[in-house]
């Protein structure tokens, strides 16, 4: 079971670094796809929000079939089709059919999280350790997203990238293909028993979860959408391209995740989930408004601190949808979860885009504070409900 532990962490692994690299590709080349497109920055990122949107929406239905089947042969589905609607996004040709092919990204990149996260639930003992070290290779996808995006930007273009990043999705396909020791595991099976604290109210406890992941959703979309033009904008590192320049500096920011992402998985292992989340939640906000005010080594400060402080709460919300659900409805647990946080979220895309677009670039960052002490609120209520 060890070495099929470690399997499964690898192509979770994998996966997880994929999923948020095919989305993020978008982030990174917005000027350059809007300019070859002749658009707006408002007209590209609505459509980057049907992406998004999409790569939420499919989670609920993605958890179905994980139920029906089984999680690793909705893996399959993941790595083989992202890679097929990567080539399509690199070789469209007009609005419409980038439009639809950046919409199969989302689609395809959808049936990711909820068949990677069922997976590793139902296979390991120690999840919040193991969903931080699963986080990290998130984030490592999230940290090398823009910078790769800048590089062969700088060397080809736009479409390359896309094209390119096909290649690692038919190698993880070919992995799961001719894979015999990661088991077809159906989430039917009862690994754990609830505490029985939780029983009268644990409904009402996971709306209430599902609910903050869905708001924290927006903001962490608000914030990779936009980081990159931002920070091309606001800094330059040498002779550099401003894409070059923004990928580079958006990738040590969001290197910084990877820390946290550790962090707040190991320490939902031995420190009350609800009250960890809140006490991210607190610490992060006023980081985030600084960073519309800042310029210079205080905006990158400002940024750094922000992410350090705010990815930790995703495995932690990962952790506390194991712990809220019935084993055999994790996996519609997760659906549930990412359905909101990334369907929320995805509109978050066209709010950054309409605020940069009618007011300045830099008012996008204060206006997810509110959002973030609404999420605060919510799970001042949430850690009152769970003792």
């Amino acid at each position: 079971m060890q070495k099929t532990g470690r399997r499964v962490l690898a192509i979770t692994g994998l996966g997880h670094s994929l999923c948020h690299v095919y989305v993020l590709i978008f982030a990174g080349a917005l000027v350059p796809i809007a300019e070859s497109l002749d658009v707006s920055i408002t007209e590209i990122t609505a459509i980057g929000t049907i992406c998004y949107f999409l790569f939420g929406l499919g989670a609920l239905p993605s958890g179905i079939i994980a139920m029906k089947t089984s999680a690793k042969f909705t893996l399959k589905l993941f790595f083989l089709f992202s890679a097929i609607a990567s080539l399509l996004t690199g070789i469209s040709d007009s609005v419409m059919t980038f439009t639809i092919a950046l919409a199969l990204v989302g689609i395809f990149g959808s049936l990711y999280h909820v068949s990677g996260l069922t997976l590793i639930s139902q296979c390991m003992e120690k999840k919040g350790k193991v969903l931080g070290i699963h986080g990290i290779a998130g984030s490592i996808g999230i940290t090398l997203a823009p910078i790769t995006t800048g590089v062969i930007i700088s060397a080809f273009g736009w479409r390359e990238v896309y094209l390119i990043m096909a290649i690692p999705g038919i190698l993880g396909f070919l992995f799961l293909v001719f894979d015999q020791q990661i088991p077809d595991v159906h989430p039917d099976v009862e690994h754990e028993t609830r505490s029985s604290n939780r029983k009268g109210h644990a409904w009402s406890l996971f709306i209430l979860a599902v609910i903050v992941m869905g708001i924290n959703g927006f903001v962490y979309r608000g914030f990779l959408t936009i980081l990159p033009t931002y920070m091309s904008q606001k800094i330059a590192i040498g002779h550099r391209s401003s894409e070059l320049s923004g990928g580079i500096i958006a990738t040590l920011i969001l290197s910084v995740g990877m820390i946290g992402q550790f962090v707040g998985g190991y320490l939902s292992d031995t420190i009350k989930m609800t009250r960890l989340y809140l006490i991210f939640l607190l610490v992060s906000l006023p980081f985030m408004i600084l960073m519309g005010f800042a310029d210079g080594s205080l905006l990158i400060l400002s940024a750094l601190l922000f992410t350090l402080f705010h990815f930790p709460n995703q495995p932690i919300e990962n952790h506390i949808i194991s712990a809220f659900t019935p084993p055999k409805f994790v996996s519609s647990g997760y659906g549930v979860k990412f359905v909101l946080t990334f369907g929320v979220g995805s509109f978050a895309a066209a709010f950054a885009g309409y605020i940069a677009d009618h007011y300045d670039i830099s008012y996008v960052f204060p206006a997810l504070g509110p959002f973030i002490l609404l999420a605060v609120l919510i799970v001042s209520i949430l850690v009152w409900l769970d003792p």
